[in-house]
C-alpha cells in the first residue's frame, strides 16, 4: 500500500496556458499537484502558436461554454493583470466588412455580443466614415466595422510562465520532459508512466486533469476512456518588421468564418505586426507547428487585402499553431470521463481558449469538488508573482 506522501491529489497532463491556469487555481487549496509536460519548456504547442489576443467575447455562439467562459475569463484577467507580472496591453478589436452581406454579419456579431453579456459600452457599430477615421490605412473598399474595446494583447508564452511561476511558488510540482506513455487506474489511484530523455518515471494521483491540447483525445484513449475525438486546424502567421507596426491601431479582423475568429492584422507587444492565420484542415497532429512555403502567398494576400500598404517582404519570421477542435459540439469539451469521473478532460480548447483559461480553471476546480475532492483553502496562498522562473 502506497503512503499518502507518494500520491498526488491531482496530476495535470499538459503544460500549456490552460494547464498552467488550472495549476495556479488548484494551488489556492491544500492539495498536492503535479504537472507533466512532454516538452523541455512550457507553452511550446498550441499556447505558443496563436495570436495572443484576450477577446472581448462577442464572437462565440451564445449558450456554448466558449461564450460563457470567454467573458468570465476576460473579467478574471482584470485581476490577474494586477497579480502577475507579464506584458499586456489593452488594444481594441475591429471587425471589418467589405460588402452588405458582411455588414449584416457585423450587426449579428453586435447582437451576439450583447446576448453574451458583453457590456454595451464596449461594442460599437461603425459606418464607413468612422471606420476609416479609426484606421486610415484600411482598404478603401471597407464599408463598416464593429469595434470592441475590451480586448487585450499578451505574450501567451510569458503568460503561461507567469501562471506556472506563481503555482510553483504556492507548492505545485512542474515536471518537464515527461512524455506520458501509459495510464492505469486501480485501488482508487491512477498510475501514470512518463518517458524522459534518459529514464522512465512513475507518478500516482487520485485525479487526472487531461489538458494535453490537441493530444487530449489520445491521452484519454490511453487511459481507457475514448469518449471523444479531436480534429485539428493548422494556422500559419507572418510576423513583419517594426517598420510595418504603425499601419494599424487596432486588432483588425475580417468577418469570422466557420474556422474561427477570422484572419487578422494586429499590432504585437514588441512593435511588430502580425498577419494571419490560415486555416488548413486535416493536418497530422505532429505537423501542426510546421510552416509551409505554399501558405506564404495566401498570408500576403490576407494582409494586403486588409491593409494595401503592407509590405509583406518585410517578413521577420513565420510560425504556425494548431486549433484543437471537438467536431461534434464545436465547443470546449470540459467533461469527466464516462467510465471514471476522476479523469477530467479539458479538450477542444480552440479560440477563445487563451481568453478563457482562468475561467476554465475555475470550472474544472468546481468539477473536482463535485466529484469528491476536498478543497480546503490554503491560507498561505500568495497570488502575487513579480518574478518569472527563467528555466521553465
Amino acid at each position: 500500500m502506497m503512503t499518502n506522501e507518494e500520491i498526488y491529489d491531482v496530476c495535470i497532463i499538459g503544460g500549456g496556458v490552460i494547464g498552467a491556469a488550472i495549476s495556479r487555481e488548484l494551488s489556492r487549496y491544500h492539495l498536492k499537484v503535479v504537472v507533466l509536460e512532454k516538452n523541455k519548456k512550457v507553452a511550446m504547442e498550441t499556447s505558443e502558436g496563436n495570436s495572443g489576443v484576450i477577446h472581448g467575447g462577442f464572437d462565440p455562439t451564445p449558450g456554448k461554454l466558449t461564450a460563457k467562459l470567454n467573458l468570465e475569463g476576460n473579467h478574471l484577467y482584470q485581476v490577474i493583470f494586477k497579480e502577475l507580472s507579464f506584458p499586456h496591453q489593452q488594444v481594441n478589436s475591429l471587425v471589418i466588412a467589405f460588402n452588405k452581406a458582411e455588414q449584416e454579419q457585423l450587426e449579428l456579431l453586435y447582437q451576439r455580443g450583447l446576448t453574451n453579456q458583453v457590456k454595451p459600452e464596449h461594442l460599437k457599430l461603425l459606418d464607413q466614415k468612422e471606420v476609416h477615421q479609426l484606421e486610415p490605412n484600411l482598404n478603401p473598399a471597407v464599408i463598416g466595422g464593429l469595434l470592441c474595446t475590451s480586448s487585450y494583447v499578451v505574450d501567451p508564452v510569458v503568460l503561461t510562465k507567469s501562471f506556472f511561476s506563481n503555482s510553483i511558488k504556492n507548492g505545485v510540482n512542474l515536471c518537464l520532459d515527461q512524455l506520458v506513455s501509459s495510464i492505469t487506474y486501480q485501488d482508487n489511484y491512477f498510475t501514470i508512466t512518463a518517458k524522459t530523455e534518459n529514464e522512465i518515471k512513475t507518478y500516482h494521483a487520485k485525479y487526472i486533469i487531461n489538458a494535453a491540447g490537441h493530444y487530449c483525445d489520445e491521452i484519454a484513449a490511453m487511459a481507457g476512456y475514448p469518449d471523444f475525438q479531436l480534429t485539428t486546424l493548422r494556422g500559419e502567421y507572418c510576423v513583419l518588421e517594426k517598420s510595418e507596426g504603425h499601419l494599424v491601431n487596432n486588432i483588425v479582423f475580417m468577418v469570422p468564418t466557420i474556422h474561427g475568429k477570422g484572419v487578422i492584422v494586429a499590432p504585437m507587444l514588441d512593435g511588430h505586426l502580425l498577419v494571419g492565420p490560415t486555416a488548413q484542415e486535416d493536418v497530422p497532429k505532429n505537423e501542426t507547428r510546421l510552416v509551409t512555403p505554399a501558405m506564404e502567398p495566401q498570408i500576403g494576400a490576407i494582409g494586403q487585402h486588409i491593409i494595401p500598404a503592407i509590405k509583406m517582404e518585410k517578413n521577420c519570421y513565420r510560425f504556425a499553431g494548431s486549433r484543437p477542435i471537438e467536431p461534434v459540439t464545436k465547443d470546449f469539451y470540459l467533461a469527466r470521463a464516462h467510465a471514471n469521473p476522476k479523469f477530467i478532460n479539458v479538450a477542444g480548447t480552440k479560440s477563445p481558449g487563451l481568453s478563457s483559461a482562468p475561467a476554465i480553471a475555475k470550472y474544472i476546480t468546481t468539477l473536482l469538488k463535485e466529484t469528491g475532492l476536498d478543497l480546503t483553502v490554503n491560507p498561505a496562498f500568495d497570488p502575487i508573482q513579480k518574478e518569472i522562473i527563467p528555466t521553465i
